[in-house]
């Protein structure tokens, strides 16, 4: 897939709890934040099949939380860039990972987004079923399994069992457990600020596709 539908700014508050900052004035430090958003990562998302702006060129999703803090923002995008340019981690296991933290926290928007980099990066559909579904499946191969029980286990149990480290150790090496913590520490972050600003998804990029199959979690206790 390339390329994939924007939503209109009319059709709802893609803020969420924060206003657009695109709609307010900005200082210069939020305007180089917004360029730099709408220059690197815009173009990136657009090509996945997913939307990261509205079709007027608001930024949606944590990008409109990072212009309004421009100096933690785009050090949380340096991170975030940084970790895929030199990450061990072969992109299809990265999308993953970042979907089973999404699942986990049951955040909208990072669902949505990353089963679209998910398919980009050429995970196989019933892997994506099983992580939206939050369940192992037969369909995954070791090194996927491995990879989705390490980080389900943390961002739900938050600890690993000896046995869960072992596979994941085995899968993608000591060197890959390290990347995927600091993926999986990343991708917690982003779906916490999403969730709590309640910053909505877009719609499916493809007509009858839906992207909310997830598994629903156990209410608080």
């Amino acid at each position: 897939m390339t390329g994939a539908a924007q939503p209109s700014a009319e059709d709802r508050h893609w803020g969420g709890r924060l206003p657009l900052a695109s709609r307010g004035p900005l200082t210069k430090e939020q305007l180089a934040a917004q360029r730099r958003m709408r220059d690197e990562v815009v173009p990136w998302a657009r090509e996945a099949g997913a939307a990261a702006a509205t079709a007027e060129g608001d930024l949606i999703g944590p990008f409109n939380a990072f212009v309004h803090r421009p100096a933690t923002g785009t050090a949380f995008l340096d991170w975030i860039l940084t970790d895929q340019a030199r990450s061990s981690l072969a992109a299809p296991l990265r999308e993953i990972i970042i979907l089973t933290v999404g699942t986990a926290w049951n955040c909208e928007y990072e669902i949505c987004v990353h089963t679209a980099m998910a398919r980009h990066a050429g995970v196989a559909e019933p892997v994506i079923d099983a992580v939206l579904a939050g369940r192992p499946s037969a369909a995954f191969s070791s090194a996927e399994a491995a990879v989705h029980g390490f980080t389900d286990e943390l961002a739900r149990t938050r600890y690993v069992r000896d046995d869960t480290y072992r596979l994941a150790v085995e899968a993608v090496g000591q060197t890959g457990v390290l990347d995927m913590v600091n993926l999986i520490g990343a991708y917690l972050a982003t779906s916490a600020l999403l969730n709590a600003f309640q910053v909505p998804a877009p719609p499916p990029t493809e007509p009858g596709r839906p992207f909310l199959r997830r598994h629903q979690p156990e209410p608080p206790h």
